[in-house]
């Protein structure tokens, strides 16, 4: 099966003396799979009747399937700041909080709430999000991505009052804060991630063993959840094309949605 989130082997990211755009021209058979894939899989996305095919479709290292032993749910659009939430929870507790994240569709949060876990969903502006999801997956089309994100919000939208919203920039420069609202509104008590230089280069250290258990060879600068200079080129790049008038519409309505997000929480 060829998976619709694994990254395209696509080599290493070019320098500054290369095109940037050069890893985002279609390629054959398997980017032509590998969307209508990812496509079918936003579909199923919305009906939690649906997780089992969902979870088929993105297989990862890390438990998914919400159960009575689940303690957190973290969940949010890829790219957005779910592995650095998941990780840095572990690291605060220092034990193994079996959490269920990375579902990254709707229909995940949706079970969460309903079955009442408490649910840390993360969300991160649209032109950073994107240009992180592009730069590791380059076999998605713009607008699709694009699309993608606004609808995932929309879903979720609604349910907004019944879970924590983590914002990219909170859960990675300040998660404390994050834990805070968690055990205020679940009456959980989670230990709060001191974020140290220290401790954040600890769960640096575990997404990058994580990743490299997962994808192995493929687990490039370009695929790891991280910060990274070598991408740097390819996210200049991809911000100028978002924000071109091609695309205006398309992410007015994003950061609508988001904001909307955000401003509710």
């Amino acid at each position: 099966m060829i998976d619709a989130t694994q990254p395209a082997d696509h080599g290493s990211a070019p320098d500054d003396h290369e095109d940037p755009g050069a890893a985002f021209a279609a390629r054959g058979w398997r980017v032509q799979s590998r969307r209508v894939l990812r496509r079918c899989r936003e579909l199923l996305g919305d009906d939690p009747r649906f997780l089992p095919i969902v979870f088929r479709l993105t297989p990862l290292g890390v438990s998914r399937t919400i159960t009575d032993h689940t303690e957190i749910v973290i969940e949010g659009f890829p790219r957005s700041g779910n592995t650095f939430a998941t990780f840095a929870i572990q690291e605060a507790e220092q034990r193994d909080v079996d959490v269920a994240s990375h579902a990254h569709v709707p229909a995940q949060v949706k079970v969460a709430v309903r079955r009442h876990k408490p649910t840390l969903v993360v969300v991160r502006e649209p032109i950073g999000c994107l240009t992180s999801l592009l730069t590791a997956a380059p076999h998605v089309r713009f607008d699709a991505a694009i699309n993608e994100y606004t609808h995932h919000h929309r879903e979720i939208l609604p349910l907004r009052r019944d879970f924590v919203i983590g914002t990219f920039e909170k859960t990675t420069t300040d998660f404390a804060s994050v834990t805070d609202a968690v055990n205020a509104q679940f009456g959980t008590s989670f230990a709060r991630f001191v974020q140290t230089p220290e401790n954040v280069d600890r769960v640096f250290a575990r997404i990058d063993e994580h990743y490299q258990h997962v994808y192995g060879a493929k687990a490039s600068e370009r695929v790891v959840p991280r910060p990274s200079d070598a991408r740097r080129a390819e996210k200049e790049w991809l911000t100028e094309q978002l924000m071109s008038s091609r695309y205006a519409d398309a992410m007015a309505r994003a950061r609508a949605v988001y904001d909307e997000l955000v401003d509710g929480a």
